[in-house]
């Protein structure tokens, strides 16, 4: 008992002295926290994120030279001369995350590595490799007109800026030797203003002794005693490469060198030969300017449609509808198309994009009717997207037209405004392997859940008919949701009169990476149509419904058949032009997203099939319809934009022939005349108007509804608080909105209901009336 109790005691003894031993610890007494309050994983997930970082931007930095490399050849074989066999041409790909490292350590050993060596890197060359020097020529005189005209520097070396191969080392094609004069080039790869500059060439005479006046051990390879030194120190120069500048990749960056007094003769010459080259370019410029190349727009070309993979029954069916040479676009795109590769299309209105896209359509049909015929349901082979109901069912007509004599292949529209239910009984009874449908409908089928998505599997080709349209902000989202309804192994075809930078940029949803661009316009060509002549009016909102009327009567008086279209800024607006047009006794008809869908198909019929008719229209009928014959169309208001603009303009002129455009402005929406400014705009004065027939008018404004005239208002409100240019400032926009109710006799602005006020950000503006 006495021998535990001692052994209890001497362990409680034990522990106290263990207890008052001090153990220090490196990072306090809590947990363990690094710079910024973080934990140590967060502080190793940081450190692992640079590594990432700074491995990507090595084979970010390792890709660029790459392909500058391959640039450099192409435009030597361009320029006619012969590349000196290199190991980097091997024509591999951007190098792996593995190799790079190896690849770095080999290009200190390549010919042009010399701008990669350091001083710490040791003699560039052995005594054994030192290049023979060049004899320098500086005895003649320079004549500067004869540098330039012959294009030579002064080294002998072309002056032209594109035909040379570019060279990233400062001593490129050749090695460096202690009695030869060094030279350094401004380059892209040194310098990110290279538009004039890296033709300059700069040399220097070295005549002192090299271990005096160099400051760059690579210049001075012919130094017996530095080669010696650095044999004897062979390891620590080892050593030392191994954290140089050339081995952390940072080839690019040349260190600035001092300009000796020998330079400033050399300088100065340079400067008069790039101020006379760029005196010549002015020259050429001018002359350029003053001969600009007119061509001639040619809509039909000399190839037939029967020399292509198309087949016969097309081809019968095309000549029975008039059909039998191609457009330029059609030549362009159809050939591409029938390859199965995604295509992206521009062309100008009215060339004949639709017959572009249809025929590849058929072709795809053809071929997966005859490979897939053991079918319960048959699929969907060809999809076709278009904007609006009007364009669908033109779509839709034209298609039928082509599979005239094809049995057993059928067209099927989706559209809205139809009935839902006959949608699906047509689809169970009539063959459809080509739809023609707009976005809302199509996806109302997909989600219906009635085995319209499962026919979709089988989809082959996906057509977007005004893609620019479609992949804007209104329709993107349900562009994006039917994408990811249909195979990812299809073809893709995307046709527009339009095609806007960021619109290129987002078809790569739709479009495979390495698609096809077909661009019939041609870079900085016209958008529209040389023989439509453009003009625009500027005129008080007050005026702009008596002017219409004035330019519709000398029209009419001026041409026989004459055949009219006045876009307006909204449905309502439509309305009111119409009523008052037609009170005014005019031939007039009207479409617009307010009219049911029978009575938009009876119209457009009618406008198509007629002559000396007037149609009043918002944008439903601005993309893509191909009415005839238009003489005249007029744009009364601002446009969303110069795409729908151009749309628009696109009405008339089709198939080579003439027409005119009026855009008829207020004051204050001259602004987007800078929009357009490269098109052929002509402003014109104001019609006179006569008191009797300005008088008529306004007794025609004061029998309009009181109710029409209100919806007009609140329509026009909306439509121009949406441009930002007008939008941006409300107060100002409340006093617009006054001004423009009175012009359609309305005495006080109708008020707005609180909702629509507060969504629109009008709410507490002076002069908008809130309802109670």
């Amino acid at each position: 008992m006495a021998s535990a109790a001692a052994l209890r005691e001497r362990q409680r003894t034990l522990l106290k002295l263990l207890c008052n031993l001090s153990h220090p610890r490196a990072m306090g007494g809590g947990p363990r926290t690094f710079p910024g309050g973080i934990n140590k994983w967060q502080y190793k997930r940081m450190h692992e994120k640079m590594a990432r970082e700074k491995e990507r931007r090595l084979l970010q930095q390792e890709k660029q030279l790459y392909f500058a490399r391959l640039r450099s050849e192409i435009r030597a074989k361009v320029a006619g001369k012969e590349t000196p066999p290199s190991d980097d041409a091997s024509g591999t790909g951007p190098m792996s995350s593995k190799d790079h490292i190896k690849a770095l350590a080999d290009r200190f050993m390549k010919a042009g590595a010399e701008d990669l060596w350091n001083k710490d890197d040791g003699p560039l060359f052995s005594s054994s490799q030192r290049p023979p020097s060049r004899p320098s020529d500086r005895t003649r005189p320079l004549d500067l007109r004869q540098i330039v005209t012959d294009g030579r520097r002064r080294s002998g070396a072309s002056i032209s800026s594109f035909e040379q191969r570019r060279e990233y080392s400062v001593m490129a094609g050749r090695r460096p030797s202690p009695n030869a004069k060094s030279r350094w080039r401004r380059n892209s790869s040194s310098d990110d203003d290279s538009d004039s500059n890296y033709d300059l060439e700069l040399f220097r005479r070295s005549n002192t002794d090299v271990n005096k006046s160099s400051r760059f051990p690579r210049i001075s390879t012919g130094n017996e005693e530095m080669e010696v030194e650095a044999d004897k120190g062979d390891a620590r120069i080892r050593k030392k490469k191994m954290m140089s500048s050339a081995a952390l990749r940072n080839i690019d960056l040349k260190k600035e060198r001092r300009r000796g007094r020998s330079l400033e003769e050399e300088d100065e010459t340079s400067h008069q030969i790039q101020a006379i080259r760029d005196e010549l370019k002015k020259e050429a410029f001018a002359n350029d300017v003053r001969r600009p190349e007119v061509k001639e727009e040619v809509l039909l070309t000399q190839k037939r449609f029967d020399v292509c993979n198309i087949s016969p029954l097309t081809i019968k069916a095309l000549a029975g509808a008039g059909y039998s040479q191609m457009t330029v676009v059609q030549e362009a795109a159809i050939p591409v198309c029938l390859e199965g590769k995604d295509v992206l299309v521009k062309a100008r209105t009215g060339t004949g994009k639709t017959a572009a896209f249809l025929l590849p359509a058929i072709e795809t049909v053809l071929k997966a009717t005859s490979s897939n015929a053991n079918h319960r349901v048959p699929p969907i082979v060809a999809l076709i997207l278009c904007p609006t109901r009007e364009l669908a069912i033109q779509i839709a007509a034209e298609t039928n037209v082509l599979l005239r004599y094809h049995d057993g292949i059928g067209v099927q529209t989706l559209i809205g405004g139809t009935r839902f239910k006959l949608d699906q009984k047509r689809l169970e009874s009539n063959p459809c392997q080509i739809i023609v449908a707009t976005p809302g409908r199509l996806l109302d089928h997909i989600e219906n859940k009635s085995g319209f998505s499962v026919r979709l599997m089988g989809l082959k080709l996906l057509i977007l008919d005004e893609a620019d349209y479609l992949l804007d902000l209104g329709f993107r989202k349900d562009i994006e949701k039917i994408v990811d309804c249909v195979p990812r192994q299809r073809q893709s075809l995307l046709f527009s009169a339009t095609m806007p930078k960021e619109v290129r940029r987002i078809s790569q949803l739709v479009l495979k990476r390495d698609h096809e661009f077909v661009d019939t316009v041609g870079l900085g060509g016209l958008e529209t149509h040389a023989k439509v002549s453009q003009s625009y009016l500027v005129a008080p909102h007050g005026l702009h419904f008596f002017i219409v009327h004035q330019l519709l009567k000398e029209h009419i008086m001026q041409e026989v058949d004459y055949k009219v279209i006045v876009f307006c800024t909204t449905a309502m607006v439509t309305e009111f032009m119409f009523i008052l047009l037609h009170d005014l006794k005019m031939n007039v008809r009207e479409i617009h997203s307010r009219k049911p869908q029978l009575y938009r198909t009876r119209i457009s019929d009618e406008f198509r099939e007629s002559k000396n008719l007037i149609l009043v229209t918002s944008d439903v009928s601005s993309r893509g319809m191909n009415y005839p014959d238009v003489t005249l169309v007029i744009q009364v208001g601002i446009p969303p934009d110069r795409e729908q603009y151009i749309h628009r303009l696109g009405r008339t002129g089709r198939e080579g022939k003439d027409g005119k455009g009026v855009l008829l402005l207020a004051p204050w929406e001259e602004y987007f005349i800078d929009e357009i400014k490269d098109l052929p705009m002509e402003k014109t004065k104001l019609p006179e108007l006569d008191s009797d027939i300005k008088q008529k008018v306004e007794d025609s404004i004061g029998k309009i509804d009181a109710s029409i005239k209100e919806a007009a208002y609140h329509a026009w409100l909306g439509y121009y608080n949406s441009i930002g240019e007008i939008g941006r400032d409300k107060t100002t926009l409340s006093e617009l909105a006054s001004q423009f109710s009175r012009s359609i006799g309305l005495e006080n602005p109708p008020a707005l209901f609180r909702k629509t006020a507060l969504k629109m950000g009008l709410k507490g503006i002076p002069g908008i009336r809130i309802r109670k």
